[in-house]
């Protein structure tokens, strides 16, 4: 007996209410437990803090305590304004209360960077399996529900990189080409206001409104990609008016020998010589006149290391971007769930001194819970590594789409370098979250295409759209 063929899955072209539903219950329930622990502070919270409690009491953005007997000029420009600015503004800064406000805005933006990629991915018509799966990837991201709940920059950031995102996919739409490029100008300008990383930008938003502005005749396209520019130089300044110095931020000279020299030495020449260097490099230094002077000494002592030594940093910058992309996380769950910290050195310590082998020894000191969480999320970040790679490499979508989604994700993982780890992924997870969705339905479209007409002619099946996502 012949049974008719079962009818294929109908696609689905906006996000279903039951995503949604997953994703709130999923910030609820990260928020529930903060709120059951009151500790929403990470290692690096207490300079965002600090800055902003001293904006409210001195009208300085300041990142220690202005009560030390002396100011360190390096503190006037560590952090960046606009994190600071949220928690005044939110009450983040107030000591002995949990910041109620400030967790429930993050929540807020994290639900919105989320549901703005959802709803570009729901552009690809995904069939409700396909859309499980995007929720089982969103699931299995702790960083993205842990970091909207403590008091880090990652989520005030995660929102302008995401809206910088969006505006530039739609200033290659012809429809208000300029309102979109302005909307960019003015995310970027707000990216590189919350974390140094994004100061290199300015220039490349600079070079993008100059480019496109005299190809189109539009010089009010040079004018927007000049603002972030502007901005960046307006924050230098006033760097140079606190420290006599004209620079962005001290946390560079800081990455610079604390992280990098730091690893390279350790595993050329061993701990011992990495933190004989690090220590006189510093009183050194300080031996100097000037901040700017002693910055610059910095620069030139830790930039000799690496060219002495350029295949290991080579070799730790590649480390820390597969970092990037594949680390579970373990320091944001192990603060974040309060669980017991080890004694022994950290990961990247170890991975510095001995390389990937350190890994195993490693982990096999873990808790067994926690190495089973760990194994889900990282077995989770291959996936979306390898769904993500399918989006990329696929023609069904828009060459566009493809490139700026790399070009967004391969910086802030080339800046990041070294450091790599979960948390740097946080500004733009939602975007590597798009993508692996997107890559759920990279193949099917070309086999529909197929079975649908195979001579190649004649219109594409209802399933597939024209829309070049």
């Amino acid at each position: 007996m012949n049974y008719p063929a079962a009818a294929p899955p109908v696609p689905v072209s906006h996000v279903p209410r039951w995503v949604w539903a997953g994703l709130v219950l999923l910030h609820l329930a990260a928020l529930g437990w903060q709120l059951r622990r009151q500790q929403p502070y990470f290692p690096d919270s207490g300079r965002y803090v600090q800055a902003a409690h001293n904006l409210r009491t001195h009208g300085t953005l300041y990142a220690e305590s202005l009560a030390g007997p002396a100011l360190r000029p390096q503190e006037f420009t560590i952090r960046p304004p606009a994190y600071p600015l949220l928690l005044l503004l939110t009450g983040g800064d107030a000591a002995g209360r949990l910041p109620l406000a400030t967790l429930l805005l993050q929540n807020a933006l994290s639900l919105l960077n989320l549901g703005l990629v959802l709803r570009w991915l729901a552009e690809t018509r995904l069939r409700q399996r396909q859309w499980g799966l995007v929720l089982l990837l969103a699931a299995t991201a702790p960083a993205q529900f842990i970091y909207a709940n403590v008091l880090m920059s990652e989520l005030l950031l995660q929102t302008s990189v995401v809206v910088l995102w969006r505006a530039l996919l739609a200033f290659g739409q012809p429809a208000r080409p300029t309102r979109a490029f302005a909307v960019a100008a003015l995310a970027a300008a707000a990216a590189l206001l919350i974390k140094p990383v994004f100061f290199p930008a300015a220039a490349l938003l600079l070079v993008l409104g100059l480019a496109v502005g005299w190809h189109r005749k539009r010089p009010v396209l040079v004018v927007w990609g000049a603002v972030p520019m502007v901005a960046a130089l307006l924050w230098m300044s006033r760097n140079e008016a606190r420290t006599g110095y004209f620079h962005y931020s001290s946390i560079t000279e800081i990455n610079l020998l604390r992280y990098n020299v730091r690893g390279v030495l350790q595993a050329t020449e061993g701990p011992a010589a990495a933190e004989s260097f690090v220590r006189s490099t510093l009183a050194d230094s300080e031996r100097l006149p000037t901040f700017q002077a002693q910055q610059h000494y910095i620069q030139q002592a830790g930039t000799a290391v690496l060219w002495r030594h350029p295949l290991a940093y080579a070799g730790q910058h590649l480390r820390g971007m597969l970092n990037f992309f594949l680390d579970p996380g373990r320091f944001d769950l192990v603060y974040f769930l309060g669980l017991r910290e080890t004694t022994s050195p950290g990961l990247l310590h170890q991975l510095n001194q001995r390389g990937y082998p350190a890994l195993w020894e490693y982990v096999r000191h873990l808790p067994l819970g926690l190495l089973a969480g760990l194994g889900v999320v990282l077995a989770a970040n291959l996936a979306r590594l390898v769904l993500a790679l399918r989006f990329l490499v696929n023609g069904r979508y828009s060459l566009v789409s493809r490139w700026l989604l790399l070009v967004l994700v391969g910086y802030v993982a080339f800046l990041t370098g070294p450091l790599g780890a979960s948390r740097f992924m946080v500004p733009v997870l939602p975007l590597w979250l798009a993508a692996a969705g997107a890559g759920l339905r990279a193949g099917s479209g070309f086999r529909l295409r197929l079975l649908a007409n195979p001579a190649r002619q004649g219109q594409r099946p209802a399933t597939e759209t024209e829309d070049g996502r």
